[in-house]
């Protein structure tokens, strides 16, 4: 495991266990599942590691089964876990892909199973730990993303104090992830929390379709308009991305390949592009190399690379 002095990228949020049909077919018919990691942070850590860029994760896992096999699986890539937390009492989030009839083996659903997790449960107090203190003072980038806005009222208090004005030196980054589910019945208050936390960020990516949903707009222009405080804006759509440095735009065209599940995609967008930047990648640059990384997660059922 690096030492934290050798970590670049500090990614906070909850890790989950995916299961998922295997042969792929409808839940109500599926006896056997295959079993991997989820969760938005978690798959930009591993994503980094995997473009040789040193990450780690703070968060809170169960002490239990599952935890135990998320932590596995972040060490099996040298994702450093030091400063995840075990909790005694409260469980291990999973969630549950479903595969229609008519979706050809790809994931058209999903099932959540997060109530309460340990994960939900991120506090500041999860911050203050030695060994997350130790990570997220000398990270270069800390990175996090609107999912875990929407867990808990503790989680976004801890999201806030790490935008805080007086936060350091250190980049921080936010992937918006509206998901309206999380938010459901105060939605207002989920889509201000995210445009707050993405206004105060360094780094922010969206999709098309999120940019709708919290900002009021798709086109790349328009949104940078909306949205100029961030130095780096990446906004993604089916056929590619764009991304700002200030004023200066560069676009991704569309890759040729075969796409099996779309999951994830965001993610590896935001671990590749962040690796372009640490590794001084032009803008033009790190946006190539976060195409290429959403491509290789999109070519599979996983929601990570490797």
């Amino acid at each position: 495991m690096p030492e934290a002095s050798d970590v670049t990228v500090v990614s906070v949020g909850e890790g989950l266990v995916v299961f998922t049909p295997e042969p792929p077919r409808p839940l109500a018919e599926a006896q056997t599942f295959a079993r991997s990691l989820g969760g938005a942070e978690l798959n930009v850590a591993i994503a980094l590691q995997t473009a040789g860029v040193r990450s780690a994760v703070v968060g809170r896992v169960g002490d239990d089964g599952f935890g135990e096999f998320l932590l596995a699986e972040l060490g099996r890539y040298g994702v450093d876990t030091s400063a995840v937390e075990r909790d005694p009492h409260a469980p291990t989030g999973l969630y549950v892909k479903e595969v229609s009839a008519e979706a050809a083996g790809i994931a058209d659903r999903m099932h959540y199973y997060r109530s309460s997790s340990a994960g939900s449960l991120l506090s500041r107090e999860t911050l203050q730990t030695p060994a997350a203190r130790s990570l997220l003072e000398q990270a270069r980038i800390v990175h996090t993303t609107g999912v875990t806005s929407a867990l808990s009222s503790s989680a976004l208090l801890a999201q806030e104090s790490l935008f805080q004005d007086d936060r350091g030196s250190g980049i921080r980054s936010f992937s918006v992830h509206w998901r309206p589910p999380l938010w459901l019945g105060r939605e207002d208050v989920g889509r201000a929390a995210l445009a707050d936390l993405a206004r105060r960020a360094d780094v922010v990516f969206v999709s098309e379709a999120d940019a709708l949903s919290v900002f009021g707009a798709t086109d790349a222009g328009a949104l940078r308009a909306l949205l100029p405080e961030p130095r780096h804006l990446v906004v993604t759509h089916p056929t590619g991305a764009t991304a700002f440095d200030g004023g200066t735009r560069a676009e991704a065209p569309p890759i040729d390949f075969r796409m099996i599940e779309p999951i994830g995609a965001e993610d590896a967008i935001a671990a590749g592009f962040l690796a372009g930047l640490v590794s001084g990648l032009s803008l033009e640059g790190s946006l190539a190399r976060a195409n290429r990384l959403a491509t290789r997660v999109m070519s599979s059922t996983r929601d990570h690379l490797g």
